[in-house]
């Protein structure tokens, strides 16, 4: 059964999200010099992101869509199925939904400044 174009939003949305957090969560490492580890509880709790939002422009679509499969792989969710069958079958159509959205995440300003 094929996915519907609102799952398809759904599922970038939680991807791009995650990946957001996954940076947050490896540049406080980093910065902490402490050993990397994704919170479950914090996993959607992106605060100030735009530093993040840079840190994911200055990888290539291929590496940001990899970090986003990993994101909503990490992320226990219903649409795991729908996920897993989008990036088996209809990949280019799950890239292009990736593409969309990051284009939305990416070109977000600030509320302040």
């Amino acid at each position: 059964m094929p996915v519907d174009d609102y799952t398809l939003r759904q599922i970038a949305d939680i991807a791009i999200e995650t990946a957001l957090r996954i940076v947050q969560e490896a540049m406080e490492a980093t910065n902490l010099e402490r050993e990397f580890s994704l919170d479950p509880e914090n996993r959607f709790k992106v605060f100030g992101r735009l530093p993040f939002i840079r840190e994911l422009k200055q990888l290539s679509e291929e590496q940001r869509h990899d970090l986003f499969v990993y994101g909503f792989r990490s992320n226990p969710h219903a649409a795991q199925d729908a996920f897993e069958r989008l990036l088996i079958e209809e990949r280019d159509r799950l890239w292009d939904g990736f593409r969309d959205r990051w284009n939305v995440v990416a070109n977000e300003r600030p509320l302040f400044g």
